[in-house]
């Protein structure tokens, strides 16, 4: 039986349409406070999702917040599990004007923001650093499709192992 676990920092109004989503295909889920992560089947513990709005916050999360953010990688890690960091942002704007699809992660190679310090370059090699030492991944979707992503991604996952 599948049984989603929704971590309780995840404020309502912003997953409302993630929530409608399992709803409409009959997902049975509730929130609880997780260790690490946003996403899980309480059946399927090895596989958790960490919902990020975009690019920017993903960056504060290796800069500003990066001791923190190392630690729930330890936790993930200490718990056997793999963390799949699943960004709401499928494309984004260069210095040029020009519009960069993204569907990997060295599509974010040339991504920059008025807001931090860090680009795209030094955010690609920090998440490869990370991904090298933890059971981590990053992937990227269109807000309209997260909760089907978030679905896809910890189900066809564990059923794989």
């Amino acid at each position: 039986m599948k049984y989603l676990l929704i971590d309780t920092r995840e404020k309502p109004k912003k997953i409302t349409g993630i929530v409608d989503y399992f709803d409409s295909i009959g997902l049975i889920h509730e929130s609880t406070k997780l260790l690490f992560g946003d996403y899980m089947d309480f059946n399927r513990p090895e596989i958790v999702v960490d919902r990020k709005h975009n690019i920017a916050e993903l960056a504060k999360n290796c800069t500003v917040d990066s001791a923190r953010f190392v630690r729930e990688l330890e936790r993930a890690k200490k718990a056997g599990a793999r963390l799949v960091i699943l960004v709401e942002q499928n494309r984004y704007k260069t210095e040029r004007d020009e519009w960069v699809s993204i569907n990997q992660l060295p599509d974010i190679m040339y991504w920059s923001s008025k807001n931090t310090t860090i680009r795209g370059e030094k955010l690609f090699r920090v998440l490869r650093s990370w991904m090298s030492r933890y059971d981590l991944d990053v992937q990227f979707c269109s807000k309209a499709n997260t909760g089907r992503k978030i679905f896809e991604i910890i189900y066809s996952e564990s059923e794989k192992k």
